[in-house]
């Protein structure tokens, strides 16, 4: 089934698409893999070695990040029924172009939470960003969140952020800035 909205998104088969990028969850073990896999790259390549804001990653943290202690973390939040986290790819002309991964506090103040959200390399600043990001948006507000909230790493991360409507309330008990995003 396919809906045409006033804002030119198309919804298929749960799946939201604009612009040829559709959102994709990660549902199969192959998928899971593929996202650890790019999410452990982008930590690596973007994510420790542009660490400006907040406290420096210290290397017991690096180590958390990479161990099967976080893994096990994380999936537990996402095989959950209650506030579960997503995992979902970008996928532009059926190419897996970034991912994310948030949760939406359904049972709380309807807060969607960012934890990871990365575009591949080649595909960064063409206004792609942008895009995934407002795909997101439009298919969580619809589920019913009521905001979106995420840390900040480092200035280009802030910039992004900022050009989106994302504004500074603060640090959070480690000391990283959070941004908000109030849709309203």
């Amino acid at each position: 089934m396919v809906i045409i909205t006033k804002s030119n998104i198309l919804i298929m088969s749960g799946e939201i698409m604009n612009n040829n990028i559709i959102i994709h969850e990660a549902r199969t073990k192959e998928e899971i893999a593929l996202f650890w896999e790019k999410r452990n790259a982008y930590m690596r390549e973007d994510i420790i070695p542009n660490c400006t804001m907040g406290e420096p990653i210290t290397e017991e943290e690096k180590d958390w990040f990479f161990s099967q202690e976080y893994v096990d973390h994380i999936m537990g939040l996402y095989y959950r029924d209650i506030n579960k986290l997503y995992i979902v790819f970008f996928v532009k002309d059926g190419v897996k172009i970034g991912f994310s991964i948030f949760l939406t506090y359904h049972s709380e103040d309807g807060k969607c939470f960012i934890v990871d959200f990365c575009i591949d390399a080649k595909n960064r600043n063409q206004g792609i960003g942008k895009e995934c990001f407002y795909l997101l948006k439009k298919r969580e507000l619809q589920k019913g969140a009521a905001y979106f909230a995420l840390n900040l790493s480092n200035e280009k991360n802030e910039r992004f952020w900022k050009s989106l409507g994302f504004v500074k309330t603060g640090n959070d008990e480690y000391n990283n800035p959070v941004y908000i995003y109030n849709p309203n």
